[in-house]
C-alpha cells in the first residue's frame, strides 16, 4: 500500500484540536479504532463521527484516559488501556491490556517502560507496518524497546508523520545509526555514508508474522513503502512486474503451482487482480456534497417536516437577540484575545467582550440604552462606545474601562450626531465624524484625557469614515465633494490641521471611491470603487498625498467591498456578495492569489483579523441563524460561534431557508429576489395560502439570506413570503443599483407589483390575498402599492414610511437631505416629481386596510410623515389603525417593543388576508 493508500485509512486530527495529533484507524468491518481521543469537546465528538462509527478507543498512557468515560458515553464504544493506567479512567476500562497482546487481529498493544514511567504504542498490520507511539519520545530510553520491531511509518501525536522510514528514523534518534561524515563541495550528500548500506538492508526486511509476504510482494512491486532505498529482495519483482493473467490462461498455467497457491479470503489488490473491487472510501469529517455547475431550480411548492414543525409565537420570534451589525459592528483587542460587540440579549443593546477561547461572555455596560460601536483602545485597558437616548440617532462618544466598572461620557453633546470612532495609534485621541454645525458631518478630534475638541474639515459635505495612517500623521477619509454628488472621492488631511487633499483614484470616470483602509506600512491605501459597473476592491500606492498605481484585487462579475488588512500587509479580507449571500474571503496582494475564509449559506459581516493575521472575527446570519460573533483561523475546519443567540427552545428545522429567484418585472427586466415558502404544516389545510410581499429600506440596500424576523413571524404562521431586490437595490451591480435614481415610486414600483402577480401566476398564493410589508422606504413603496397598485394588495403595513418627499426634505437629518438631493432630484425644480411620488398626493385611491407604525423619536422619518397620512385616511374614512412607540426611532430598538409591533402586524395580515 503506497501513501496515498494509507492515509485513506488512517485520520489525522489536525490542530487547532491543542495543537497535537490523534489517529483514527478507519475500519468498516468491526468499526473504526481511535488513538488517543482529543480532549472531550462538541467539535471533537463531531470530528470523530465525522470519520465513521467507532467501535473501540486505546489511550496510550494515564493523561490520555482522562476523557476516555466520556467518548464511552457519547459514542457507545469500548475503552481498552494498559492495567497501569486503568484507574485513569472512571468506571474503569472495558479492556485492560498485558504488556504485548493483541487488540485486534490488525492492531498489536506493546507496553514500553523506563524510569518508573510506561507508555502503550500499537503496531497496525498496514503498509510494511505502522507504529503509532502517542507521546512517547522516540529518543528516550523507553523507545529502545522498540527497536526490534519491524515498521516503515510512525505516528506521534507531537511530531509530524512519518510517511516513510520511520524504522530508519527510530534508529538515527537512538544513536543506532552512524552519522554521516562531514563532506565538502557542491552536491549534497546522502543521507548516510554509503558503505553503510548492507547494513540498512539488513535493517529493512518485511516482518512476515506480522505483514504476509504474499501481501507485501505485489505491493513493493508498484514502489513500496518499506524502505528508501529499493530492498534487494524487491529489485526483480520492480523490473519485472507480475501482471494478472487472463481468465482462459488460467488453466494452461502450471498444475503444480495452482495446486500450490495457498486459499484465502483475503481480497486482492489491483496489482495481482485487476478486476478486484476497491476499498470503500471512508467518510471525511466533513461531508460536501456533490453539486452541480448548473444550480437546481428553486423549491416552489410547500414540503413537510412532519413533526419537527412546530408553530412558534410572535414572542418567541421576535423575542430572539442578536449582534448589532448596523452600527459600528465588532472590533478584536490590540492583542487579538477578546472581541468587543454590541448585543440586545438583554432587551436593549449593550456592550460585550468575550475571548476568543473559552466559552466566557462578559457584559460591559447596563444603561437601558442603545450601546453600538465598539473600539478597544491601542493600551486595551478601555473601549470607546456610541449611545443614544431613546433611539434619537444623535450618539454621544463614551468610555468604558475593560473590567465595565466606570463609564465616562467623552463628548456630551445630547444634540450633535457622533459616528466613525476611530483610535489613534498612541491612543491619546478619537477621530470621529459628527454634524455639529446641524448640517453635514465634519472630521473631529477629540483628547480622550482632556476632551478638548477640533475639526479638522469644514463640514461643506459629509465627510465619512476617517481612518489613521500607522505613523499618526494623518488622516484618511471619503466625501462628495464635486458638483456631481453621485461622486465620491478619498481625502487625506493632517491630524495636525491643514487642507484636505483629494486623492485621484477613478481617472475621471464617473463613480465612487469609498472605504479607504491603510496598509500596515502606510505605502498603500485600499478602497472599494465601482467605476468598471460594480463594487470590487482595489489597492491603490500612496506617497507624498499622491496616489501611483492603481491595482483591483480580483476580477468577479458580482460587488464585493468591505475590505481589511491582514496586520503583515500581504493580503485582505474582503466580502463578497452573490445572489443575496455575502461570503468572507481573502486575497493577496502581489499574486491576487484568492480563496474563502469563510462561506457558510447566508451574510458575513464586519471581518476583524488578529495582529498573527490569522484569527479572524466576523458576524455572520442565515435565515435560520440571528446575528452572532464568529471566529476562524486558516487551519480551522470550520468557523467557531462566540455568541450564540437562537434559543435551545426553537429548532432551526421549523424555520424556513428561502429559493433566490429571478421574475419578470418593469421592461420585462428580470427582478432578483428571495422566495419563502411555508411548510405543509403551516398552511392549516389551505391549497393556495396567502402571501406577504417584504420590501427592504434604503432604497439602497439589499434582501439578504439573513435573519428577518419578520418574514419568519409570517413564514411560519402560514403565508408564502417573497422578499424582492427591485431596481435600486445594491448588490447586483451599478446598473441594478442605480436603477430607480430620480425614479423612486417608479420602475421599482412597478417591479414591486408585478412580484405580486408573479406570485399569482405561479399558483404559489392565492391573488386576491396578497399583503404588502415595509420599514423605512419600504414603508413608502408599500404606500404606493396600495394607493397606485390597489388590485394587487388586500391590505398594507407601513413602518416608519415616508409620506411626503416635500415635508421630508424640510424636516429630516441633513446627511439625509444631501441622499435625497442626490437620489431624486432638487426639491425646488424638480417640485412636480416630488409631489408626484409622494404617497400623500394619492392617499385618497387607498383602499386596502392599512396599519401604520411609528417610533416617536425618528430622526430620519420624523413623526409627522406618519401623521399626515393617518389624517388623510381618517378624513376620507379609510380602514386604518396607527400606533406610536414611545421612546423609539427609526425602528423599533427593545425587545418588548419589536414583539409589539410584529404582533399588530400578523394580526393585521390574519384579520385582513387570511380571515378576509
Amino acid at each position: 500500500m503506497d501513501i496515498h493508500q494509507l492515509r485513506s485509512w488512517i485520520f489525522e486530527l489536525y490542530e487547532p484540536l491543542e495543537n497535537e495529533r490523534q489517529y483514527i484507524v478507519y475500519d468498516e468491518q468491526r468499526g473504526n479504532l481511535l488513538i488517543d481521543a482529543p480532549p472531550f469537546s462538541e467539535r471533537a465528538l463531531r470530528l470523530v463521527r465525522g470519520a465513521g462509527p467507532a467501535s473501540l478507543l486505546v489511550a496510550t498512557n494515564a493523561a490520555r484516559a482522562a476523557d476516555a468515560g466520556k467518548y464511552r458515553e457519547a459514542l457507545g464504544l469500548q475503552v481498552a488501556v494498559h492495567a497501569d493506567d486503568a484507574k485513569a479512567i472512571p468506571g474503569g476500562p472495558d479492556l485492560v491490556l498485558g504488556d504485548d497482546e493483541l487488540v485486534r487481529p490488525d492492531a498489536r498493544a506493546i507496553r514500553v517502560h523506563a524510569n518508573g514511567n510506561g507508555a502503550t504504542v500499537l503496531l497496525l498490520r498496514k503498509a510494511g507496518g505502522v507504529l503509532v507511539c502517542g507521546d512517547l519520545d522516540l529518543a528516550s530510553d523507553a523507545a529502545r524497546a522498540l527497536l526490534p520491531l519491524n515498521f516503515s511509518v510512525v505516528l506521534s501525536a507531537r511530531r509530524s508523520p512519518m510517511w516513510n522510514a520511520g524504522k530508519d528514523n527510530l534508529l538515527a534518534l537512538q544513536d543506532e545509526l552512524p552519522k554521516p561524515r562531514k563532506q565538502f563541495g557542491i552536491l549534497l550528500q546522502a543521507p548516510w555514508d554509503r558503505s553503510y548500506k548492507g547494513r540498512l538492508e539488513d535493517k529493512l526486511v518485511p516482518h512476515d508474522p506480522i505483514v504476509p509476504r504474499e501481501v507485501t510482494a505485489p505491493r513493493e512491486a508498484a514502489m513500496g513503502p518499506e524502505t528508501l532505498v529499493v530492498a534487494s529482495a524487491a529489485r526483480e519483482l520492480v523490473e519485472r512486474p507480475r501482471r494478472p493473467l487472463p481468465a482462459g490462461a488460467a488453466a494452461a498455467a502450471s498444475g503444480a503451482a495452482q495446486a500450490s497457491a495457498k486459499e484465502t479470503k483475503r481480497p486482492k489488490s489491483f496489482a495481482e487482480d485487476w478486476d478486484a473491487r476497491g476499498t470503500a472510501r471512508p467518510p471525511t469529517t466533513i461531508a460536501n456534497p456533490a453539486t452541480d455547475i448548473q444550480p437546481p431550480p428553486p423549491v416552489v411548492a410547500p414540503r413537510s417536516i412532519g413533526a419537527r414543525y412546530r408553530r412558534l409565537s410572535v414572542e418567541e420570534l421576535a423575542g430572539v437577540p442578536y449582534v448589532d451589525y448596523i452600527w459600528g459592528g465588532i472590533d478584536l483587542s490590540p492583542d487579538g484575545s477578546e472581541v468587543a460587540f454590541s448585543w440586545n440579549r438583554s432587551g436593549t443593546f449593550e456592550i460585550f467582550s468575550a475571548p476568543l477561547d473559552g466559552e466566557r461572555i462578559f457584559q460591559l455596560t447596563e444603561a437601558n440604552e442603545r450601546s453600538v460601536w465598539p473600539r478597544w483602545s491601542p493600551d486595551a485597558k478601555q473601549l470607546a462606545f456610541l449611545r443614544d437616548r431613546g433611539g434619537d440617532e444623535r450618539f454621544d462618544i463614551w468610555l468604558v474601562d475593560r473590567d465595565g466598572e466606570h463609564e465616562r461620557n467623552l463628548t456630551n453633546e445630547p444634540g450633535v450626531t457622533h459616528r466613525d470612532i476611530a483610535w489613534s495609534p498612541d491612543g491619546t485621541k478619537l477621530a470621529y465624524t459628527a454634524n455639529a454645525t446641524g448640517k453635514s458631518f465634519a472630521v473631529h478630534l477629540i483628547d480622550v484625557t482632556t476632551g478638548a475638541k477640533r475639526a479638522l474639515t469644514d463640514g461643506v459635505r459629509d465627510d465619512l469614515q476617517p481612518r489613521w495612517s500607522p505613523d499618526g500623521t494623518l488622516l484618511v477619509f471619503w466625501s462628495r465633494r464635486e458638483e456631481i454628488r453621485t461622486n465620491a472621492d478619498l481625502y487625506v488631511v493632517a491630524a495636525s490641521g491643514g487642507d484636505a487633499t483629494r486623492l485621484e483614484t477613478r481617472g475621471g470616470v464617473d463613480g465612487e471611491s469609498i472605504d479607504p483602509r491603510w496598509s500596515p506600512d502606510g505605502t498603500q491605501i485600499s478602497f472599494t470603487t465601482d467605476t468598471r459597473g460594480r463594487q470590487e476592491v482595489a489597492v491603490a500606492t500612496y506617497a507624498e498625498r499622491e496616489i501611483g498605481r492603481i491595482e483591483r484585487m480580483t476580477d468577479s462579475i458580482h460587488d464585493e467591498y468591505g475590505a481589511v488588512w491582514r496586520p503583515d500587509g500581504r493580503g485582505l479580507a474582503y466580502l463578497h456578495n452573490e445572489d443575496a449571500a455575502v461570503s468572507l474571503r481573502r486575497v493577496f496582494a502581489v499574486s491576487h492569489a484568492d480563496h474563502a475564509v469563510s462561506d457558510i449559506p447566508g451574510m458575513h459581516a464586519w471581518p476583524d483579523i488578529g495582529p498573527d493575521s490569522d484569527a479572524t472575527a466576523f458576524l455572520f446570519s442565515s435565515p435560520s441563524r440571528p446575528w452572532d460573533v464568529f471566529v476562524t483561523r486558516e487551519r480551522a475546519i470550520e468557523a467557531r460561534a462566540i455568541t450564540r443567540s437562537l434559543p435551545a427552545t426553537i429548532d432551526p428545522e421549523t424555520l424556513v431557508e428561502p429559493s433566490h429567484l429571478r421574475y419578470p418585472g418593469a421592461n420585462g427586466e428580470d427582478v432578483p429576489a428571495l422566495l419563502f415558502l411555508p411548510y405543509a404544516e403551516a398552511l392549516q389545510g389551505e391549497t393556495i395560502p396567502p402571501a406577504i410581499i417584504n420590501i427592504h429600506g434604503g432604497p439602497t440596500s439589499q434582501h439578504h439570506r439573513e435573519w428577518n424576523v419578520a418574514t419568519q413571524v409570517f413564514v411560519n404562521a402560514g403565508f408564502v413570503v417573497l422578499e424582492p431586490n427591485p431596481r435600486g437595490s445594491t448588490g447586483y451591480g451599478k446598473k441594478w443599483r442605480e436603477g430607480n435614481r430620480r425614479d423612486w415610486g417608479g420602475k421599482d414600483l412597478e417591479d414591486v407589483a408585478r412580484g405580486a402577480a408573479w406570485l399569482g401566476d405561479q399558483k404559489l398564493a392565492d391573488p386576491a390575498r396578497i399583503g404588502v410589508y415595509g420599514v423605512s422606504y419600504g414603508g413608502y413603496l408599500t404606500l404606493m402599492s396600495l394607493a397606485l397598485r390597489g388590485d394587487r394588495f388586500a391590505a398594507g403595513v407601513s413602518v416608519v414610511g415616508v409620506v411626503s418627499w416635500k415635508t421630508m426634505v424640510e424636516t429630516t437629518r441633513g446627511d439625509l437631505r444631501e441622499y435625497l438631493l442626490r437620489e431624486l432630484g432638487d426639491p425646488a425644480k424638480d417640485a412636480d416629481l416630488y409631489r408626484e411620488r409622494s404617497p400623500l398626493t394619492h392617499a385618497s385611491k387607498i383602499r386596502s386596510p392599512l396599519l401604520v407604525l411609528q417610533g416617536e423619536n425618528d430622526p430620519r422619518v420624523p413623526r409627522s410623515e406618519a401623521e399626515q397620512v393617518v389624517k388623510a385616511l381618517r378624513d376620507g374614512r379609510k380602514p386604518h389603525e396607527y400606533h406610536v412607540y414611545p421612546g423609539e426611532g427609526h425602528g423599533f430598538r427593545t425587545t418588548e417593543n419589536r414583539i409589539d409591533a410584529l404582533r399588530r402586524a400578523l394580526d393585521w395580515f390574519d384579520r385582513h388576508l387570511r380571515h378576509a
